[in-house]
């Protein structure tokens, strides 16, 4: 059975709970920091972490994310409250990398 928890806050936390992820929200950027550390040594699959969070991380632990291979996936959720999010360029800007070609959603 897969881990997968995710680290976030407010509407993207919900969302995520909603379709069955376990959700942590840390209620400041110290323990988001101190969570992320713990859960990327804890044996999980996939580690969703909210980019709001992870912009707020201190400079060692945004290289420690940047640097970071192997298990657990660390992947990176935009905020679901935000208005202007594009979320076809947002999408196409992760598989078109990945699978060599771009996929539209209609």
């Amino acid at each position: 059975m897969s881990k997968i928890v995710a680290l976030a806050n407010d509407t993207t936390a919900l969302n995520l709970s909603l379709t069955g992820v376990k959700v942590e929200e840390p209620l400041d950027i110290k323990e988001a920091e101190a969570r992320c550390d713990a859960l990327m040594q804890d044996g999980l699959d996939l580690l969703i972490v909210e980019e709001r969070l992870r912009d707020a991380f201190s400079e060692r632990m945004r290289e420690r994310l940047a640097r970071h291979i192997g298990e657990p996936l660390i992947v990176f959720c935009p905020a679901f409250d935000e208005e202007d999010t594009d979320v076809d360029s947002y999408l196409s800007s992760i598989i078109k990398p990945a699978v060599g070609f771009e996929i539209r959603l209609g």
